[in-house]
Formats: C-alpha cells, structure tokens, sequence
C-alpha cells in the first residue's frame, strides 16, 4: 500500500500549490515548513476535503481524485482533533465504524484494541471528553484514526497545543504506535525537531513547493539548498568563490572562503557557480587544534553570548571577505560548561573540511 501525489496544484487568491511525493506502505513522511507554506492545503487534498485544479492522488494504484472524503478511507488527525463531546471516548473511537455499520460487538474489539495502542486503560472507553487531560485527547484522536484500519493515514500538527514535556514524551509514544499500522503516514509539523525524530524521510515545503527531500539527518547535516540549511538551524551558510580543482583527491575543489582558502569535496552536491555558497555544520567547528589533515585554522572576534540550555552560543565576527567592506556575522555552539571569552577578544578556531558542503 502506497501513497502517490502527482502534479497536484490549488490557487488560492495570490497563493499558489504544486505537490509530487510519495510515501511508502509503512512510511511516515514529514511534512515540515514554515507557518503559511501549504502544509495543511497539501492534507486537505490528499483527504478530499478540498478539490484540486489538476492533478491526481492514488493509494494503493487506485486513483482517489474524484472521490469524495468518506469514501477515500483516509483518517485525520486535526490540530484541533474534532472529536465529538456528546460521544465517550468509545464511541468517538468507533465512530467511523459505526457509519459503516459495522456490528457492536466488533466495534467494542476494536475500541479494547486501539485503546491498548494508545496506553489507555479499557475503562476509558465510557469516560466523557471533557472529563479528559490534553495529553488523553491526543491519544483518543489517534486511536480514532486507527480504528478504521485507514489506506492512509494524515496528521496536522496533532502535539502543537502541548506543552513542552509532553509533547515530547507523545512523540515518542506516537513511533510505537506507528508500528501497529501499515498505512503510509503523512505527518505536517512546524517544528524542526519533531519532523527529524517522526518521519522515515522528512520533506522541506515553503512557497507551495517541496523545497528538499530526504532523511532526517541527510537533511540536518548535508542539505543541498541554502533555504533547508537555513531552516533546521544546523550550521551556517557562507559565501565563497571558486579557485579551481584542488591537488590531491578527485572531485577536490578549492575555495577561497571568510574562513580563509578551504578544499571542499563536491561530490554530489551543487552550487551556483555565479554566487557558490557553504555549508559549514554545527560540528564542523573545533575549539581545539588535532592532528588531522583536514582542520584548518580561521579567527573571530567574540562579540557576546546567549546560552541556550544545550549549549553556548558564541556570537563573533569574521573578517571583511569579498567585496564587502563589512566583518561577517557568525555563529558557534560550545559546550554548556565553556566561559564565554572577553568581548572584543580574538578568538581562535578550526574547521574540519571534510564536512563543509556546497549549497545550491
């Protein structure tokens, strides 16, 4: 069972929609973006809640585009999760079985069964909704979903309204649950953690369009775009231009960078070769000289500090590079336990090459 989505496209007003993905029988897609990039249009789509203007989505090889939502077997789990008050947690469950007619004694099987799922006890199944904690709602909304054995299976930032500890405490819960299912799964979130640790493969989406796709840590340490190194956060983003190919291994380039000259490996990824760009990830930066061949030194000056719990992060200048007369903003995470230098001081540090990617 799979999902496909080929050449969807929606305008809205001055908004405009254009999708292509996959999700494998099993798989959980994330689906991650800022505020307003199409996230919650693209699951409405694919649910049937909305028409698109061209375009096609197909489960399983059949193609569900003309179908209405109840016939399409897709469960949603709202942001809201719109479950009914005047139902218990039971008869929230079994609510599309019911529809279905299904008989009383298996919807209370498969109310028992889902409830086991989700870590709820049986006895929830005649508690009211409101008699409920956040946390117990989640967990009913997704047990819901569930029950109707679902050909696909769709979340809309189900955890955003929780707080912290909770919702990572859920997130984990969510992968066990994940396992009782085979449907494709698509999962939309805000949220950078959440898509790295919930998705087999998480998909970048801004402007209506899946910017980048692939792992979690692909995505993290490797992005292939400015725009996905620039949204998770994981390193920094440089300017650079290009020397020529280096001494030494194939596919060798040398860089002239605000860091001083570097020989970065292309290897598979690309760059403009009009306004090349760098990668430099989070650990690619050292506080302390070794002995190997790839690190290479480059100062700053420090110019303050903000610790933010998993570490230190120093705020430094580099040099003038380029055409710009200005010194260049840069950032670094040290350890939670190093004393930030004086302001004003020259610090110096080192980076390890071998981890530094071009970026389209």
């Amino acid at each position: 069972m799979a999902l496909e989505v080929k050449s969807l496209k929606k305008t809205y007003g001055d908004f405009s929609l254009s999708l292509d993905l996959s999700v494998g029988e099993g798989e959980t897609l994330a689906l991650v973006g800022a505020s307003g990039c199409g996230k919650t249009t693209a699951l409405n789509l694919i649910a049937g809640l909305a028409q698109p203007d061209a375009g096609t989505v197909i489960i399983d090889g059949e193609d569900v585009t003309a179908l209405p939502a109840h016939k399409r077997n897709i469960s949603v789990v709202f942001q809201e999760l719109a479950l009914f008050p005047h139902l218990d947690v039971g008869g929230n469950i079994a609510y599309g079985l019911f529809i279905r007619g299904v008989t009383r004694k298996e919807r209370r099987r498969v109310i028992e069964e889902t409830l086991e799922i989700v870590h709820l006890p049986s006895s929830y199944a005649s508690r009211r909704i409101d008699t409920l904690s956040g946390g117990e709602r989640q967990r009913v909304a997704i047990a819901r979903s569930l029950a109707s054995s679902p050909r696909a299976l769709l979340l809309d930032e189900p955890f955003s309204s929780l707080d912290a500890p909770l919702r990572k405490s859920l997130r984990r819960e969510f992968l066990e649950i994940r396992s009782h299912s085979n449907a494709p799964c698509i999962f939309v979130t805000h949220d950078r953690e959440e898509a790295v640790m919930l998705g087999d493969r998480v998909a970048l989406m801004s402007g209506g369009r899946i910017v980048e796709i692939g792992t979690g840590r692909e995505l993290l340490l490797a992005p292939k775009t400015q725009e996905t190194a620039r949204f998770f956060g994981a390193g920094q983003v440089l300017p650079c231009a290009i020397a020529g190919k280096a001494d030494g291994r194939e596919g060798d380039i040398e860089v002239s960078t605000p860091l001083g000259n570097l020989t970065v490996t292309q290897g598979d990824s690309e760059y403009d070769p009009n306004a090349p760009m760098l990668f430099i990830p989070e650990d690619a930066i050292h506080f302390e000289a070794s002995d190997s061949a790839r690190l290479k030194s480059f100062s700053a000056r420090f110019t303050g500090s903000l610790f933010e719990g998993k570490g230190l992060l120093l705020k430094l200048l580099l040099s003038p590079w380029g055409n710009s007369q200005e010194p260049l903003p840069f950032e670094v995470t040290a350890g939670r336990r190093m004393k930030a230098p004086e302001p004003g001081s020259t610090i110096n540090l080192w980076v390890d090459q071998s981890l530094v990617k071009f970026v389209k």
